[in-house]
């Protein structure tokens, strides 16, 4: 059996795998008790958020 190259679903794995990624990093900040950690958390967040909507953006 084989499979079919489609991008659009890739795209879409990718962006679900992000979206569970900045879920989980969220999640962290919560429990976050050290200032330094939770700056790296959040610019580790916003770069994620970015990455989901540049992805989102390439979808037709």
């Amino acid at each position: 059996m084989s499979t079919v190259y489609n991008p659009e679903a890739q795209m879409i794995e990718e962006i679900e795998r992000l979206e569970f990624e900045a879920r989980n990093i969220r999640g962290k900040i919560e429990h976050v008790t050290n200032e330094s950690d939770r700056r790296v958390m959040n610019r580790q967040l916003r770069e994620l958020d970015e990455e989901i909507t540049l992805l989102q953006a390439r979808i037709p």
